[in-house]
Parts: C-alpha cells; sequence; structure tokens
C-alpha cells in the first residue's frame, strides 16, 4: 500500500486497476483494502482508492463503501477525503451509497463539511437524490440551516444555487440566510 501513497508507483497502480481484469489484480486490492484509510486521506493514495472504486469488482466496491461508512468522520476531515465520497456515491452499489448518504446525514456538520469540497459538493447533489423524500427534506433543512457557510465557499455556493433554486421551484420563499 506504500506504493499507492507514492508520487509515481500510485499511478501505477492506477493504471493495473484500469486495465487489468479483476483476476489479475486481485491480490494488488485486497493488499489496498488492508490500510485503505489512510490510502484514501493521502494526498496521492486517494487517487488509487477512487480508481478502486470505479474498476474494482462488485465485492470490492461493497467492502470499500462498508469501511468508508465506518471511518466516515475521519475521511470527511481529511483534504482529500471528498474525492473518495463522491467516488462511492457514483460507483458503489444503490443499497451503499444509501447507507453512505445516510451515515453522512446523521454525521455533526458532515453534510455541510463535504458541501464546501471541491469533490464533495457534487457527492451531496448526489445525497439529495438518493434520500426518500423525508430524509431528503431533512438535508435540506440542515443544509438550509447552513447557507451563509455555503455561499462562503467557491463550491457550497453550487449547494446553496441548487438549494434556492429548489426552494423557488415549490414555491416555499426565501431560505434563511443566517
Amino acid at each position: 500500500t506504500a506504493v499507492a501513497r507514492h508520487r509515481y508507483g500510485g499511478r501505477i497502480v492506477q493504471q493495473l486497476l484500469k486495465a487489468c481484469g479483476a483476476p489479475q489484480v486481485r491480490g494488488l486490492a485486497e493488499a489496498l483494502m488492508q490500510d485503505i484509510i489512510m490510502t484514501a486521506c493521502h494526498s496521492f493514495g486517494h487517487h488509487s482508492v477512487r480508481h478502486l472504486l470505479q474498476f474494482g469488482t462488485e465485492e470490492q466496491r461493497h467492502q470499500l463503501a462498508q469501511k468508508i461508512v465506518s471511518s466516515i468522520d475521519t475521511i470527511c476531515n481529511s483534504k482529500v477525503g471528498d474525492g473518495d465520497i463522491a467516488s462511492a456515491m457514483e460507483h458503489a452499489s444503490s443499497e451503499d451509497t444509501l447507507l453512505l448518504a445516510r451515515t453522512l446525514l446523521v454525521g455533526p456538520g458532515l453534510l455541510v463539511g463535504l458541501a464546501q469540497g471541491r469533490h464533495g459538493h457534487g457527492a451531496v447533489l448526489r445525497i439529495l437524490q438518493v434520500l426518500d423524500s423525508q430524509e431528503s427534506a431533512h438535508a435540506y433543512t440542515v443544509l438550509a440551516d447552513e447557507m451563509a457557510t455555503l455561499r462562503a465557499s467557491r463550491y457550497g455556493r453550487v449547494v446553496a444555487k441548487h438549494l434556492e433554486e429548489k426552494e423557488v421551484a415549490h414555491g416555499h420563499g426565501q431560505l434563511e440566510s443566517t
């Protein structure tokens, strides 16, 4: 796994995951899984994690999503973790994305923090789609309560704009700008 966290070694790992079949990289994927959280939070290693989410088998994606859920605070608090979460929301099964979305919703400040990230804001928009109507309404409330924080962030503004458009489309008036 140290190779995956190396500037150039990580690129080799990524290309192997992309170009080789699952049986050929099974050992590599298993080695990555052993230290996946540290790798996911690493400035170079997270690219290998994203490739595993994109090109891994369904079982590997499931295991990885489960590990992300179990260490959600650590990943969300890392500088690059939003990209791993965005990849999981894009490539994991619908059951795993729903579990990930629910975990982010109940974690204090996780959804708002993710919404301010370069890749995280897209994940938040996806989260709003996968949650059922009641959970989605709760997520909108959590985000709307932090509208000022979202508007102060480059990527948070994308989520704030989405919230405002939804509010206008549903005719509920203006959102609070606390």
